[in-house]
C-alpha cells in the first residue's frame, strides 16, 4: 500500500478552498498547533491516511503525520481539532520529509506517539480465575493411571 500526497494525485486539490490543505489544528484545549500542509491518501483505496502538519506553532520548523482518525474537521471554521494532543507529544513525533521511507515501522511510530501518556502499550498478563482446589484434586485423581 502506497502513499501518496493528495495534491500528486489530484493537482486541482491544491487550489485554496478546495480541500483542508491550509486548515488550523487546534487541541481540545484551544491552543493553536500548527497548519495542515498536505493530505496523505492510499494510492488503492483513495482512503485519506494522514494529514501533515506543520507543528511549527508549538516546535519550530517540524512536520509531521496526524492520523486522520484522530483529527476532527471543522469545514466552517477552516480547523481541524486533536483531542488530547499535548506539546510532549508532539515533541516525540517522528519527523515527516519528502524523503522518507513511509514503512510499517515509521506508521507504528507515528501512532504510539499518539498514544495517551497514562496508556501503557506493553502486554498485561492475563486475569487468573480463581481454581477450586477440591475440583482440581478430582481431576487429578480421575486422570491418574489405574
Amino acid at each position: 500500500m502506497a502513499l501518496v500526497k493528495l495534491t500528486d494525485v489530484y493537482p486541482h486539490m491544491a487550489a485554496e478552498g478546495s480541500s483542508i490543505i491550509g486548515f488550523t489544528i487546534y487541541t481540545n484545549k484551544d491552543e493553536k498547533v500548527g497548519i495542515v500542509k498536505e493530505i496523505l491518501v492510499d494510492e488503492e483505496t483513495k482512503k485519506f491516511r494522514y494529514l501533515i502538519i506543520d507543528i511549527g506553532f508549538w516546535v519550530l520548523g517540524k512536520e509531521v503525520l496526524l492520523p486522520i482518525e484522530i483529527a476532527q474537521v471543522r469545514t466552517t471554521e477552516r480547523r481541524v481539532d486533536v483531542a488530547d494532543l499535548t506539546k510532549k507529544q508532539a515533541k516525540n513525533l517522528p519527523e515527516f520529509n519528502d524523503d522518507l521511507k513511509l514503512d510499517r515501522d515509521y506508521e507504528v511510530r507515528v501512532n504510539n506517539a499518539y498514544q495517551p501518556a497514562n496508556s501503557n502499550p506493553s502486554i498485561q498478563p492475563a486475569p487468573v480465575a480463581p481454581i477450586d482446589p477440591m475440583l482440581l484434586n478430582t481431576t487429578a485423581t480421575l486422570n491418574e493411571p489405574s
